[in-house]
């Protein structure tokens, strides 16, 4: 089995890598592969991978570099912690032998987290409220955690999985502390709702007001699938709730694999990626006559014309 070290590692394929942590580009023009960044929150695609130097771009922050560069920032670890989940992990990737490059590689960016708190700053509560979810919900669920990268001070929306490590959301970051792992919200029911991440979580629940008669798996990543099966074996009915992309599918297919039965019960946002997009075009649905009355008021009082 091949060992990887920062000079091979260097060589693989980042659009391979990009893959198999099923991410998917947007449009592809030429040698270029533009995605929605992996690194932080977006709606329009603006991380490239070059595939001819093998290099990436997020011109949303400025920043790129190697295939090395993008683990670290993407798992929030070191270089040799990346360097062990290659080793550890899928290898099926394809090499590129590098040409001239003119991207500087990141510096080692790990998150250290330096205080968890009740979930209160008015940024995070605005944050939750963009993506139409009650603070009220969020603050049952979630901390306010304090963390640093290369000393630089930062806070997010905190949601903490079983292993003690975090996921982390505001509003221009997405990533996680180690260690990575899953989440259970056990409520000592005989069935499991699977969902990908904890804001599908969150918006399901936001639209149910609260309540729900099953216990809760969130995978925090479709790679962590397979290490979900074991804790799914033990529900009598699992229902999947996972986005409607390659990476749902294939995480859906490794379940499958592994022995787990399950219903399919996405069908309710059909026609939506996942629950907080379907969660939000209802939202703005829901909001559509108040501005229509609003704009017929303004009119009326001869506001504008």
């Amino acid at each position: 089995m091949t060992r990887y070290n920062c000079k091979t590692a260097k060589e693989l394929s980042i659009i391979s890598y990009l893959e198999q942590c099923g991410i998917q580009p947007q449009r592809i023009k030429g040698d270029n592969y533009w995605y929605l960044s992996p690194l932080r929150e977006e709606k329009t695609a603006s991380f490239k991978v070059n595939t001819r130097l093998n290099a990436w771009m997020d011109f949303g922050e400025g920043t790129g570099g190697n295939l090395i560069d993008l683990g670290i920032r993407m798992h929030l670890c070191s270089v040799e912690e990346f360097l062990e989940r290659l080793n550890n992990g899928n290898t099926d990737f394809s090499f590129h032998q590098q040409t001239s490059r003119n991207v500087e590689p990141q510096s080692d960016n790990p998150v250290i987290i330096t205080g968890v708190k009740a979930l209160e700053h008015p940024a995070l509560i605005a944050y939750l409220e963009t993506r139409g979810i009650d603070p009220a919900i969020a603050t049952t669920y979630c901390k306010q955690v304090d963390f640093t990268i290369s000393g630089k001070a930062y806070f997010a929306i905190g949601f903490a999985n079983r292993s003690g490590g975090y996921e982390l959301r505001n509003n221009w970051f997405k990533g996680a502390s180690s260690p990575k792992d899953i989440t259970i919200i056990d409520g000592s029911h005989n069935t499991a709702i699977v969902l990908e991440g904890f804001m599908d979580f969150l918006s399901l629940l936001q639209m149910k007001g609260g309540q729900y008669q099953s216990d809760f798996i969130i995978l925090n990543s479709v790679a962590m699938a397979e290490r979900a099966a074991p804790v799914l074996k033990n529900y009598q009915e699992n229902f999947l709730m996972l986005n409607h992309d390659k990476a749902g599918i294939a995480a859906a297919e490794k379940l499958q694999a592994a022995g787990i039965s399950f219903t399919d019960a996405s069908g309710f946002y059909k026609g939506f990626n996942d629950i907080n997009e379907y969660l939000a075009a209802q939202r703005q649905a829901c909001l559509q006559p108040q501005i229509r009355r609003r704009a017929q008021e303004e009119r009326s009082r001869g506001i504008w014309r």
